[in-house]
């Protein structure tokens, strides 16, 4: 705030930009609030408890499910994150930035349920295609390559997360100075080097940041994956299934809580790397900028 700006106005708006998180966040804080609860969803007496955490290791249901969703976000993550590092170069590098924008972008621009019905469409017919030329050279080492299953929900996860992580790095490259590379190459250095000793110190946040996003988005989808999956189960079609039909149990509450805590100490700790970085650059950006007092 300067000293010309309205207190009053200053707070309204930190006011609001508190209630807008509040709102936002209130449905996982009460999922939280839930799993400390030693008599479950919709009790009248609270009694906080720590019990359900401890049971979380006993379902066999729910851990099976995570294993499967840990496994598509990490595979996922390593696929997507450099894919989308390449793109938003190839868009710093390109002339007519409007048309890498938009088909990077595209996938958000189509409903979850359309996407999904889609690739499952997609998928089916190709294995139909493939079939056929099996069975026209005389082999069946084709049959199922595209068969419902991991593979296929990692294409859907990978289509999914692009754009999200395109947009997180090409926010960060956005302060990168392309002059800056050109003067490592001049200097001798190759392309790799150039990138891995002067650019990428300076958008490595954005490149955590993505893969934290795409962690976070691979948990948290189900659409595309519930119709690409095949005969496993992931995280959010458990939990989904037993709001739909039984009811979630408590450990599930004591899961969501648990992923939901992961979640927002990943972020969280990113988003204050980040400033005490930025804060710390500032500071020796000062410093080096002050005169030198002759002594």
């Amino acid at each position: 705030m300067d000293d010309y700006a309205n207190p009053w106005l200053h707070r309204l708006k930190w006011a609001y930009l508190l209630l807008v998180a509040a709102t936002l966040m209130g449905p996982v804080f009460y999922v939280m609030y839930i799993s400390f609860n030693a008599n479950g969803f919709g009790a009248n007496q609270y009694e906080f408890t720590l019990e359900w955490y401890g049971l979380i290791f006993s379902d066999q249901l729910l851990m099976g499910a995570l294993g499967w969703t840990l496994r598509l976000a990490v595979i996922c993550t390593l696929i997507t994150v450099p894919m989308a590092l390449l793109a938003a170069k190839y868009y710093k590098a390109a002339r007519n930035k409007v048309l890498p924008v938009f088909l990077f972008l595209a996938p958000l621009f189509v409903a979850p349920d359309i996407l999904g019905s889609a690739l499952l469409v997609f998928f089916k017919n190709v294995n139909g295609a493939l079939r056929s030329l099996g069975d026209a050279l005389g082999t069946d080492a084709l049959d199922g390559l595209f068969q419902l299953g991991f593979g296929t929900a990692l294409i859907g996860l990978i289509i999914y997360t692009m754009p999200y992580a395109f947009v997180v790095i090409l926010i960060t490259m956005g302060r990168y100075k392309p002059e800056q590379t050109e003067a490592a190459r001049a200097c001798g250095a190759n392309g790799w080097r150039a990138f891995w000793d002067i650019e990428f110190p300076q958008i490595r946040a954005g490149v955590f940041s993505a893969c934290s996003f795409t962690m976070i988005l691979c948990f948290n989808e189900y659409t595309r994956t519930s119709l690409l999956k095949g005969g496993f189960d992931t995280f959010t079609t458990v939990l989904i299934s037993q709001m739909l039909n039984t009811g979630m149990s408590e450990q599930s509450y004591a899961m969501s809580s648990l992923v939901s805590f992961v979640a927002i100490a990943l972020i969280g700790g990113i988003i204050l790397y980040t400033l005490v970085r930025s804060d710390s650059l500032a500071r020796e950006a000062r410093a080096k900028a002050e005169p030198v007092m002759s002594t």
